[in-house]
């Protein structure tokens, strides 16, 4: 399984890491977001990045760095 992170998207405000889960594929964690966000996925699509975390050894606590 892969982590994959759900990353705020907005040009007026910075990126944040907003949660992260375990998931076979970036297409099934976008459907978790969504229905954890009660969000269409287009809608997840507009509002948010879900990315996979390739460096499993960083935390909430450092944020994107």
């Amino acid at each position: 399984m892969s982590k994959f992170a759900l990353y705020t998207k907005s040009s007026t405000e910075s990126v944040h890491h907003i949660n992260m889960i375990d998931m076979p594929s970036i297409e099934q964690a976008e459907a978790y977001f969504a229905g954890v966000k009660n969000l269409s996925l287009v809608q997840l699509r507009d509002l948010f990045i879900v990315k996979e975390i390739t460096n499993s050894n960083k935390n909430l606590l450092y944020g994107n760095r």
